[in-house]
């Protein structure tokens, strides 16, 4: 009888293979689940048939304070193909000029209000007015998930008593690309969240950290390689169908193709809509987690079109582009220009020649350098599930890790880690399931579950 596995692991994005690689970095035994042909979950990217580049299925910002992450890949000897830029630093540019967020290397939070009081295109007064901002995250510090549950980002800026301008020159780009969903429908919490964690820190923190290859190839293989050089397995195009589960306990899945695979423990780290299919009793709310889209426009030019690696559009529909030679090294010997919409529900159903005429017209609008430049090539991307809708409902809906079943966990983005959907959020609770494993493990059996098996 072949022996049951330590751990199944169902997902192989950054929630499920942190998980399974902290695992097998303690000596547990670990299967991965991957119901897809290839690795890498909602975080991935492909090669571009055309041009040869690696395209991510969209651009990916870290920071410095995604140390959960920096850790996973430190583990499985990635952390060198990920860059952190010497200082936070954004550029803007909109139809009627360009304005740069800088922060200086001052102690938190003095280095984002200087980088604020900088920041060209905003009076003086909306500049101190951010310092109301600052006012309600302190006092709230301790108890902000309670006090603001209910209230939209929107809410709490009207609170704080932010201008329009400084609204849309500044919190509302932020919001959008950290939240994936606009300051009326995004959930308060998450923003505090974000402010506490990027710059409430160390100056270090804040800092705007690039993976410098494809997504893909910053993280699948190194983990799988871990994996298997420690004795565990990865298998692709397996999907759960069912959980087995005996006296409360888990243990093993049942395939869709009629196999069953034993083990003492499991984590589920798939996206919400799967769960609720092979355990949606123990994750009621998963099946009621909305999602929101994200488009990307990928353009090659025949020559740079910005200076700055990296830069926010304001007044446009696309909210950010990205130069990928900035921060990779392309196969092709043209400039990669990736420009992404979040919250992209209002576009995500036109068709792609549409999006990359209303992305050439938003770059006419905010630089003349597109008039020269030949375009040889383009490519659209639509995650219409990127990210759950992180709303305030939504909020109350994420599970926590444990579930009513012993030795079965929840991991991924959207369960309760307290941060929005982001990579370090899946990694956080990849993290804290495989503790949780290891410690469920190591503790001595009941008599009735050493009879059971």
């Amino acid at each position: 009888m072949t022996k049951p596995w330590d751990c199944i692991v169902i997902g192989g994005g950054f929630a499920g293979l942190s998980a399974a690689t902290a695992l097998a970095e303690q000596g547990a035994r670990v299967l991965a689940l991957e119901r897809r042909p290839r690795l890498g979950g909602r975080a991935y990217s492909l090669r571009d048939e055309t041009t040869g580049d690696a395209v991510d299925n969209g651009q990916h910002l870290m920071m410095g304070c995604y140390r959960e992450t920096l850790r996973f890949l430190e583990r499985i000897g990635s952390r060198h193909l990920a860059r952190a830029f010497d200082a936070p630093r954004v550029d803007f540019l909109s139809p009627d000029g360009a304005a740069s967020f800088v922060c200086p290397p001052l102690p938190a939070p003095f280095h984002m209000l200087a980088g604020l009081l900088r920041l060209g295109s905003l009076s003086l007064g909306d500049k101190l007015g951010t310092l109301r901002v600052g006012w309600s995250l302190r006092r709230a510090k301790r108890d902000y998930r309670a006090r603001y549950a209910e209230a939209t980002v929107a809410d709490w800026l009207r609170e704080c008593r932010q201008s329009p301008r400084m609204r849309e020159r500044f919190w509302d780009p932020l919001v959008i690309a950290t939240l994936n969903e606009p300051p009326e429908r995004a959930a308060a919490t998450l923003l505090m969240r974000v402010l506490h964690q990027g710059f409430g820190g160390s100056f270090d923190d804040s800092k705007m950290v690039v993976s410098t290859v494809g997504l893909s190839e910053l993280y699948v293989e190194q983990a799988r390689r871990f994996l298997e050089a420690r004795g565990g397995a990865v298998r692709l195009q397996s999907s759960v169908k069912a959980l087995q589960v005996e006296r409360g306990r888990f243990r093993g899945v049942a395939l869709t193709n009629g196999e069953s695979v034993a083990a003492e423990a499991c984590i589920s780290s798939a996206p919400p809509q799967d769960v609720a299919k092979y355990a949606g009793a123990l994750a009621p709310t998963a099946a009621h987690l909305t999602s929101s889209p994200i488009v990307s426009v990928n353009l090659w030019f025949d020559r740079p079109i910005f200076d700055a690696p990296f830069v926010g559009l304001i007044g446009t529909t696309m909210q950010w582009a990205f130069d990928k030679r900035a921060f990779t090294t392309p196969t092709s010997g043209l400039r990669h220009l990736a420009l992404v919409v979040s919250a992209a529900r209002q576009i995500a159903h036109l068709p792609a020649k549409d999006l990359v005429s209303l992305a050439l017209d938003d770059l006419r609008r905010v630089t003349s350098k597109v008039n020269s430049a030949r375009l040889a090539h383009a490519r659209v991307i639509k995650e219409r599930q990127a990210t759950f809708s992180a709303t305030p409902a939504a909020e109350k809906l994420r599970p926590q890790h444990e579930t009513s079943v012993e030795g079965f966990y929840l991991a991924g983005d959207w369960t309760d880690t307290g941060l929005p959907a982001t990579i370090e959020s899946a990694v956080v609770s990849g993290h804290a399931c495989a503790a949780r494993v290891l410690e469920y493990l190591r503790a001595p059996k009941t008599a009735a579950a050493r009879v059971a098996v």
